[in-house]
């Protein structure tokens, strides 16, 4: 049955996009753009449209824009003969630099014409289809190009000869105000990889915490039936500084929810590794790679907790406090052992995903006006870990890079062994 709607889409099409040009006014550019997007909900898959699309961009000179919309045409019609000679000369004129120019006669509606390939020398055009095939490659197959990068690191063991980074106690931050605590945060930086002149602690990460306030201490489990005011949840030092005090632990760990305590997981909550200090910290500049080391063992394996209505080993769960307040605010595991995440989808194993951690004065501890704390829960960044050893390595990155393959800003990775 004949669609009338598309009929008079293509018949408006046909009649305003050869009329754009580079010199068209944005109002005009943006209302042309607006119709064929709102098409292509319409129809999102026609090829007709998309080519439109493709010259809108193409008579604006947006060639990078072109270039994608014919790519999306041949990957729905591989022997669409009009957007492979429309895809060679966008790339022509993309890279003049490689194509010569002297070779093409410029005409706005060339990328109809069917007698193009006839006219270009073989040499050149073999050398079009290299720049063609590294453009689709780029696009289509990116972990092609940018592994190499996640593979050398992956091969990256031997870490004799890695710069040694001292490792800080944990310290007791309760009722210490807002500036103290600014203070000692300074103090760790100064004397890290990150150190820099006129530092201070980023407001979004450490912005929030009040003064004169308890903070979350070390406790790792719950007393069943508990009646108390829940002063033992602040007792000790201060759950936070394991990360506040060793800013090189770009990525910090923690159990974002409280066991109860039985007498077969006593070894786990009256333990130091729940702390989830860092045994070691390594850094090898060449790579830009952070190495931390952790502490579990085969018993901690054999806990579980029931979570959200179901049985499961303790999860635990990545927290970017440090790496949000060098600007690291990006992040993707690229590769996992012994390793599952807590959440089968929408984990950061599948997409690059953005740390939202900050520090506020919370009524999770339990006791009275609140404790200073870490939130919020990251569901897409928590883990258990199954056998020993472990190891999980993640890439970070400063800006939102254009997939998960890119080169890292820094690269990082976290091995727990006994």
């Amino acid at each position: 049955m004949k669609d009338k709607k598309l009929d008079e889409i293509l018949v408006y099409l046909d009649n305003i996009v050869p009329d754009i040009t580079k010199e068209s006014s944005e109002d005009e550019k943006q209302k042309i753009l607006t119709y064929i997007n709102n098409a292509l909900k319409l129809y999102p898959k026609n090829i007709y449209i998309l080519r439109w699309k493709a010259s809108y961009y193409l008579d604006i000179e947006d060639y990078d824009n072109a270039i994608l919309m014919y790519k999306e045409i041949l990957e729905i019609d591989p022997n669409d003969k009009v957007s492979k000679e429309s895809l060679i000369y966008c790339a022509k004129m993309r890279y003049p630099q490689i194509v010569p120019q002297k070779n093409y006669n410029h005409n706005k509606n060339m990328h109809h014409s069917p007698d193009l390939l006839e006219k270009v020398p073989v040499g050149l055009l073999i050398t079009i289809k290299i720049i063609i095939l590294a453009i689709v490659v780029y696009f289509c197959c990116p972990a092609l190009i940018f592994s190499f990068n996640d593979s050398k690191i992956l091969n990256t063991k031997d870490t004799s000869g890695f710069q040694t980074i001292k490792v800080n106690p944990l310290s007791e931050y309760d009722y210490l105000t807002k500036q103290q605590i600014y203070n000692i945060r300074k103090n760790h930086v100064k004397n890290s990889l990150f150190a820099k002149a006129n530092y201070e602690p980023d407001n979004s990460v450490f912005g929030s915490i009040v003064d004169n306030k308890p903070w979350w201490g070390t406790v790792t489990c719950g007393q069943l039936n508990y009646k108390g005011d829940n002063h033992e949840k602040i007792e000790g030092p201060s759950k936070v500084s394991a990360q506040i005090n060793n800013p090189d632990a770009l990525v910090g760990l923690s159990l974002p929810f409280l066991p109860w305590e039985y007498n077969y997981n006593q070894e786990f909550c009256t333990g130091e590794y729940g702390r989830f200090l860092p045994l070691s910290i390594q850094y090898d500049k060449k790579d830009n790679l952070i190495v931390t080391k952790y502490k579990l063992t085969e018993k901690f394996l054999k806990f579980r907790a029931s979570v959200n209505g179901k049985m499961t080993r303790y999860p635990i769960q990545l927290s970017g406090l440090n790496a949000k307040d060098f600007g690291y605010d990006y992040v993707y595991i690229f590769d996992l052992k012994n390793v599952s995440m807590f959440s089968e989808h929408n984990n950061i194993t599948e997409d690059v995903k953005r740390f939202t951690d900050y520090i506020h004065l919370g009524g999770s501890c339990g006791y009275k006006d609140g404790c200073n704390n870490i939130s919020p829960l990251q569901s897409d960044k928590m883990f258990t870990v199954y056998r020993l050893p472990a190891e999980i390595n993640l890439k970070l990155w400063k800006k939102k890079p254009a997939n998960q393959y890119m080169k890292a800003d820094m690269y990082y990775r976290i091995i727990f062994d006994e």
